[in-house]
């Protein structure tokens, strides 16, 4: 399915992982924002794409490769052999697979295809400049469109409201605010059930990561008061 208010993104050919990198990125100080999720995030857009371009379907609550379909697109397409190669799991496993081989790969398409530049450091953050900032602020304006302007989820395709979706639940700083992400939990909701199997996935995923930090945090409070 085709999105049909975003012309200038189809003409950069960008694919939906490769712009939810470029919504994690902060223009203004160089960085790449939640890099503890980022990898999920982008593995779920890999997800969304390739079911709405009908190459994964689910079966039985697991996702499946649909044939020998390709879509031209290396860094999906990798992905999608993988999961050819491999039996269907169930979407949230999918989720957490590959998280940072496909990180890698977007963030490589993405610097070899002069998007996005980034300066290599040892002690601290990789410093990474996106080239076109004005993709960025129009990636950026579409998500907050389609969050606030109150037309029916129904109303975007799969992919506009998984863009605007899985920056949401991944906490995207450059995108949503703790405090509208608030104001907009059943808005948000809709929309990551508009974004597939994916989309609550990722949720899933994100919301047993924070159980785990938050086990291990506890753990270590409570050995440290032995």
């Amino acid at each position: 399915m085709e999105r049909t208010d975003s012309k200038n993104q189809r003409q950069q050919g960008l694919s939906l992982p490769a712009e939810l990198y470029l919504l994690a990125c902060d223009v203004e100080t160089e960085k790449l924002t939640k890099r503890d999720v980022i990898g999920n995030v982008l593995r779920a857009a890999v997800l969304v794409e390739l079911t709405d371009r009908g190459c994964l379907t689910d079966h039985d609550g697991k996702a499946r490769t649909v044939g020998d379909r390709r879509t031209g697109d290396p860094v999906l397409d990798d992905a999608l052999r993988a999961m050819g190669a491999d039996k269907p799991r169930k979407w949230k496993a999918m989720v957490q697979q590959h998280r940072k081989q496909g990180f890698q790969a977007v963030e490589q398409q993405l610097e070899r295809e002069r998007l996005i530049s980034i300066e290599r450091r040892t002690w601290r953050y990789d410093r990474i400049t996106v080239k076109d900032t004005g993709l960025a602020k129009r990636l950026r304006a579409e998500a907050v469109e389609t969050l606030t302007s109150g037309r029916p989820v129904e109303e975007y395709s799969t992919r506009q409201a998984a863009l605007t979706a899985l920056a949401a639940v991944g906490q995207f700083p450059t995108v949503t605010s703790g405090k509208e992400r608030r104001e907009h939990k059943k808005r948000i909701k809709a929309l990551t059930e508009r974004a597939g199997q994916a989309g609550p996935a990722l949720k899933k995923a994100l919301d047993e990561m924070d159980i785990t930090a938050a086990v291990a945090v506890g753990a270590a409070i409570s050995a440290g008061s032995n």
